[in-house]
């Protein structure tokens, strides 16, 4: 979808988001006016229930007549509550009939001929004394209506804005880039504005100022709505009213990731990369400097990255999907003697070398898959995490080298398996081979994938919530079922993850497997003549980003997972291939 369209299309969203949002904040302020108006004893003369029928509802609305006396005159009115309109949110509009009905005015055959009443069954309503004739019969503010309105004012006005903002951008950009590649058609270095400089911006800046601008919008809805329900006193009257605080919650991720990134601005300030030589090449080194604009933290370990990320991207049904591998990663230590200080600031040197069968940055020929390189400054216990997007482009210097013996340097897949313990280490897994490179233990801890453990936990409290709320509302029995059982099952998920731990131990004999679920373990021995062989596939998926597991076929055929939870295949790639070399092996 090309910008302009992609605008047009989620311009509607906005434009329904902001209506929405009107509506939303307009309810707190009727409720906040009508706290002030007077209560006065009134007549009700009719009420019905409305009943409208739709092709997926049906929705109610609570409707009354009534007279009230206010300053000596007598007024008629017939709004019931401070919203408009009917709905089926909750059980206030077949509550508000209910109580109506009862005090409805009756009268007898002969009062009704003279014109006079019967029984006087007074209720109760609330005048607005600067506009007498304005009367409402419950004030109450209506959190469950409340919540309802929230999704909206939470969803609409962020996807329309994004999509409009994105197509705008978009379209620049595009027109920026297309500029750019009819200026330097065969340098691909520089077909990207953050390229074409001395120097490289920090990565994902417009997306940082878009989720502090959705972080101090949604606090902007989420907080009256918890404040006017705890004013309101629903907490102590509805349980049901405590399941607002999963706004709170969901709240919480995008403000820390908020949080974080003013804190490193507090911390650093501006930052930049200024590299030596544009672009760098495979089989080269990337030279140059972090820029940043404040000295980091004293007593602080500083350390660089440069990681190389493959996403690729398939076709799902009707639409896409996207997954990422980390491929190639090198660390650093920054000592802070070689952090040199400037009039303007500090600089942070950078030396990288490059494997010589590197990928170039970008899509290349092949369309779905892209690779990334990206350079990070790490203070651990600091929220300070620049991160640079750097090009890397085979050029005619690339080309020199790789005719000489110096080019045939480590590869991508001989960097996995020279450091493979630090490989695994990096998936929360701890391995130990001895001095040959043959495996003595691998253990998978507890606990070990907390991407994947936070974001069941968080999707499931909305799931959780949902439940509630449809066993609360009498749903249909199949709601009923769905919903409380699938939600037990992702709470068991995520306990298993949290207790699970595995644990092989290699010997010259062969393999022992152990499984622990807290407090229960089993075990099992394969010999090695009983091995037949291993290999790495897929078995789950975190956000975007595949996960890979180890596992051993034995003489019968059957599989047995030695070790999971391992990210990028190149490091699956390379223990399988360790594992075999043992079971080859005398030791």
């Amino acid at each position: 979808m090309s910008g302009g369209c992609l605008s047009l299309f989620g311009l509607p969203f906005l434009l329904a988001g902001l209506a929405l949002s009107w509506l939303y904040f307009s309810g707190y302020s009727e409720w906040w006016k009508a706290q002030g108006w007077h209560e006065v004893p009134c007549w009700i003369e009719s009420a019905e229930l409305k009943e409208n029928r739709g092709d997926d509802s049906t929705t109610y609305k609570a409707m009354a007549t009534y007279r009230y006396e206010y300053g000596g005159r007598e007024y008629h009115a017939d709004r019931v509550s401070l919203g408009s309109g009917s709905d089926n949110v909750g059980d206030f509009q077949h509550r508000a009939h209910r109580e109506l009905s009862r005090h409805v005015v009756k009268k007898s055959k002969n009062a009704e001929a003279l014109g006079q009443e019967g029984d006087r069954i007074p209720f109760r309503c609330y005048v607005n004394p600067e506009k007498p004739e304005e009367a409402v019969l419950y004030r109450d503010l209506r959190w469950q209506m409340q919540r309802f309105m929230a999704i909206f004012a939470l969803t609409f006005p962020a996807v329309g804005a994004g999509l409009v903002a994105g197509g705008v951008i978009g379209t620049r950009q595009s027109k920026r880039d297309a500029g750019l590649r009819e200026m330097h058609p065969g340098e691909p270095w520089k077909w990207k504005s953050n390229w074409t400089g001395r120097t490289i911006a920090e990565d994902a800046a417009l997306g940082g100022d878009a989720l502090f601008y959705y972080t101090l919008w949604s606090a902007l809805v989420i907080f009256p709505l918890i404040a006017t329900t705890a004013l309101s006193g629903a907490f102590r009257t509805d349980g049901m009213s405590w399941l607002l605080l999963i706004f709170v919650a969901l709240w919480c991720v995008p403000a820390w990731f908020t949080l974080k990134r003013i804190r490193q601005r507090l911390a650093v300030g501006a930052t930049r990369f200024e590299p030596a030589e544009m672009p760098a090449y495979p089989g080269g080194t990337l030279d140059g400097a972090i820029f940043l604009s404040r000295p980091l933290p004293l007593h602080r370990n500083a350390g660089l990255s440069l990681v190389c990320t493959k996403r690729v991207t398939r076709s799902a049904g009707d639409g896409t999907s996207t997954t990422s591998e980390k491929i190639w990663s090198h660390e650093e230590n920054v000592p802070m003697d070689r952090i040199t200080r400037e009039i303007n600031g500090f600089r942070v040197p950078v030396r990288f070398t490059l494997p010589a069968d590197a990928p170039e940055s970008g899509s290349g020929d092949d369309t779905t898959t892209r690779h990334l390189w990206k350079l990070q400054l790490k203070v651990p216990g600091t929220a300070i995490g620049p991160t640079f997007e750097i090009p890397v482009f085979r050029t005619e210097k690339s080309a020199a080298l790789a005719e000489t013996s110096a080019a045939a340097g480590m590869s991508i897949h001989d960097t996995a398996t020279a450091d493979l313990p630090g490989a695994l280490a990096e998936s929360r897994i701890r391995a130990e081979f001895d001095g040959d490179g043959f495996p003595v233990s691998i253990i998978c801890p507890a606990a070990r994938n907390r991407s994947m453990i936070a974001f069941l936990i968080i999707f499931n409290l909305i799931w959780t919530a949902v439940s509630f709320v449809l066993i609360h509302q009498k749903a249909p029995l199949i709601f009923l079922i769905i919903w409380p059982l699938s939600a037990a099952g992702i709470w068991w998920l995520i306990i298993y993850q949290l207790i699970h731990s595995r644990t092989a131990t290699f010997s010259a004999m062969g393999l022992e497997l152990s499984n622990k679920l807290g407090p229960w373990t089993r075990t099992r021995r394969f010999e090695k003549s009983q091995i037949t062989g291993f290999s790495h596939d897929t078995n789950m998926s975190s956000s975007n980003t595949s996960c890979y597991r180890i596992r051993m076929e034995d003489v019968f055929g059957k599989k047995q997972t030695v070790v999971d939870g391992i990210i990028g295949p190149n490091t699956a790639a390379a223990l399988a291939g360790r594992l075999a070399d043992w079971r080859k092996s005398g030791r």
